[in-house]
């Protein structure tokens, strides 16, 4: 069966958010700035050691490599951070990770409306039943995205071995291993969709 042109999109999609999401993690000068979202520092040392070709066999996992820890809710927009001094690295990343937020909210909320189960699946369902996304619009994804930096995290992070046979993959240039590491997120959703009792 052919993948359709919608299916397509929706993977360059995933691939370029997932693409932004490990320029994050690795981006050159910013180390002290660039949380670990959740992963070990051993993780994010690995990552930052890998070719472009390499992250970019990474981005092409088939769901979602970022997520939030809590999804941001319409009030959570109004509480105003109190100002801090930043490093110019520090704001300079903290900047590029707020532009990437916005993106992934914006599309997590289209998705949302679109095809819920595509986004569940791509995403996760478990931050979206709380249908705090249906109260969002461009204006509120846009004050909420400073917020939602601080909510971002690495998807699967619980899972360390997911991410080490990504990297292990990526490094081996085995299209086997390489298949297998990408298609192991698919078990993963499913027990995020399904969590044992």
């Amino acid at each position: 069966m052919r993948p359709n042109h919608s299916d397509m999109r929706m993977y360059a999609d995933l691939s370029d958010l997932n693409r932004g999401f490990l320029g994050l993690l690795t981006e050159p000068g910013a180390q002290q700035a660039v949380p670990n979202f959740g992963l070990d520092a051993a993780i994010i040392d690995q990552l930052c050691r890998l070719s472009l070709a390499e992250l970019e066999f990474i981005a092409g996992t088939p769901g979602l490599l970022a997520c939030f820890s809590q999804l941001p809710t319409v009030s959570m927009h109004r509480v105003a951070e109190a100002p801090t001094t930043r490093q110019p690295a520090q704001a300079a990343w903290r900047e590029s990770a707020r532009l990437y937020v916005t993106g992934l909210l914006t599309y997590l909320w289209q998705m949302e409306q679109r095809d819920w189960p595509c986004c569940a699946l791509c995403a996760g369902s478990a931050e979206l039943h709380s249908g705090s996304l249906g109260e969002f619009d461009f204006a509120r994804i846009h004050a909420s995205a400073d917020i939602a930096v601080d909510q971002l995290r690495a998807r699967f992070s619980n899972y360390p071995s997911f991410w080490t046979d990504l990297i292990r993959s990526a490094r081996s240039g085995n299209e086997d291993f390489q298949a297998l590491a990408r298609l192991t997120i698919i078990p993963l959703v499913l027990a995020e969709e399904c969590p044992a009792e």
